[in-house]
């Protein structure tokens, strides 16, 4: 899904947070000759002071790294300058902008999503081509070095909001297809916090990484301005402070917390405001003397407002007001990269073979993902046991489903919530294209995993038996043209398949 404004230009692949800038002695070079013509035929910008027949003037790293982020600033690049504004400038070699990064995974990645841009933002502020390098120089001094805010303080002297949890933020967060939207709009709101996406309403199943992005939300927050004052805490600890202050008559205290000293407001599960009738009234005032002053609101959900029990009609319609974005659950793919990057992150050597026995068992959330790559980590720490998947399968078999025979009803069970219908749609008579889509995949897959015959299949589809044979036949057809059709059939039977 291509989101719609600024946020359609992030790239997929992982969100990652760039180190900030610390001293260093710059090296500066003599500028590449200026090619003939303008390059790219790019407009000049506006920081080039040199004329079109000038050569390029010299400038440090430094000076030049400060006017690319702001010229991608006023281009409307918020995106990318979540990332890019807190990257190292370390000097200008051989007609490139040497850039600091704290790893290769790291400098892969910006390579892959952002060399084009930042190529051309950096020859037309150099005003003549010039291209861009990388340096891995680690993140060891990153706390100490965090830049300070326009008050004087920094990170290391502001305290930390409470229940903020420093370990969650965008560096740590895979993102791929399945939460590349909300992970982008987090990283929107970041950047540019009470202005985009406000409010931002996030929504996913249990362990999917809603309140990692919300925790990363507030702690890039805090990196760039550490006298925001940012609110953290579940709607039941909301809930619970506002029933103490009713109870010891301080609401001036409640209201000023919420409303008059707080910059950021991140709510984590708030579908449990549901059916509380004097909390929700709170609340809506709180919200909206908050949106009044442009202050960055965050909610994370586990259904979307319409489907919130109990939730009053004023507050679906104030959650509405911003961006509502889900969070699905992660394919094969995401999964191997997020065992990878959590193991990298503990040093633990975690063999690709294994991995992948790992994200083929464990399907259902990253939290599970998780708990099962620590337990593997723990026992192979304390037995020193070579990690294999006999290993693994042995540490894990209280958590790895059991094994069962595959049936027609686990089939349509499985469809139905990969394509987001019911299991009755499946076998009623409605012909929309989605859903003509997924019943003719259920119909492809019953035939394909399972021994039943047309007829019986038919019967569990309230079909006849030539349907069943068409639909068959067609999923067959697209499988072998349309990719993105043997995609969802290779990550559907990977959820189906037997151990």
């Amino acid at each position: 899904m291509r989101p719609g404004g600024r946020i359609a230009e992030q790239p997929t692949g992982g969100a990652l947070f760039l180190i900030p800038n610390r001293p260093r002695e710059v090296v500066q070079h003599a500028p590449r000759p200026r090619t003939t013509g303008p390059v790219g035929s790019l407009p000049r910008s506006p920081f080039v002071s040199a004329s079109p027949e000038q050569s390029p003037v010299p400038a440090s790293a430094d000076e030049l790294w400060e006017k690319t982020l702001a010229l991608l600033r006023e281009d409307g690049k918020s995106y990318a300058l979540t990332w890019l504004d807190r990257m190292q400038a370390l000097e200008v070699k051989d007609g490139n902008l040497v850039l600091g990064v704290p790893d290769r995974f790291f400098r892969d990645w910006v390579d892959d999503h952002y060399r084009p841009l930042l190529e051309d933002a950096i020859s037309r502020i150099h005003g003549g081509s010039m291209g861009i390098g990388y340096e891995v120089v680690g993140t060891s001094r990153t706390d100490a070095s965090l830049s300070a805010t326009s008050s004087g303080r920094t990170v290391a002297s502001a305290p930390r909001p409470p229940r903020l949890n420093e370990r969650f933020t965008f560096v740590n967060y895979v993102v791929a297809e399945s939460n590349q939207l909300p992970a982008a709009a987090a990283a929107a709101v970041a950047e540019s916090p009470g202005r985009a996406y406000n409010p931002l309403f996030i929504y996913g199943g249990t362990g999917l990484g809603k309140t990692h992005l919300l925790h990363a939300v507030g702690n890039a927050i805090f990196a760039k301005n550490p006298s925001a004052r940012i609110v953290y805490l579940s709607s039941e600890e909301f809930t619970n402070e506002f029933v103490e202050s009713v109870r010891d008559h301080k609401m001036t205290d409640f209201r000023r917390k919420f409303r008059d000293e707080c910059d950021v407001l991140l709510i984590d599960d708030i579908q449990f405001l549901g059916k509380r009738e004097e909390t929700q009234k709170e609340f809506f005032y709180t919200f909206n003397a908050l949106h009044e002053m442009s202050k960055a609101i965050v909610l994370t959900s586990d259904a979307v407002p319409a489907e919130i029990p109990g939730l009053e009609d004023r507050l679906r319609s104030r959650f509405t007001m911003g961006l509502i974005t889900d969070i699905q659950e992660p394919n094969y793919e995401t999964r191997v990269a997020i065992l990878k990057k959590k193991a990298e992150a503990d040093g633990f050597e975690l063999p690709d073979n294994v991995c992948h026995f790992i994200a083929k068992h464990v399907q259902k959330n990253v939290r599970e993902l998780e708990g099962a790559l620590i337990k593997i980590s723990a026992v192979h720490s304390l037995t020193g046991q070579p990690v294999t998947e006999e290993f693994a399968a042995q540490v894990l078999r209280d958590i790895l489903p059991a094994q069962r025979p595959i049936d027609i009803d686990h089939i349509q069970r499985e469809t139905a919530r990969f394509y987001k219908v019911a299991v009755e749609e499946l076998r009623a008579d409605r012909r929309t294209k989605q859903l003509s889509h997924a019943r003719q995949v259920a119909m492809y897959l019953a035939r394909k995993l399972t021994r039943s015959s047309f007829p019986e299949i038919a019967a569990r589809f309230n079909k006849d038996h030539s349907t069943v044979i068409s639909s068959v036949r067609k999923v067959e057809r697209q499988r072998e043209v349309d990719a993105g059709v043997r995609k969802e059939l290779d990550e559907l039977e990977n959820k189906l398949g037997p151990g």
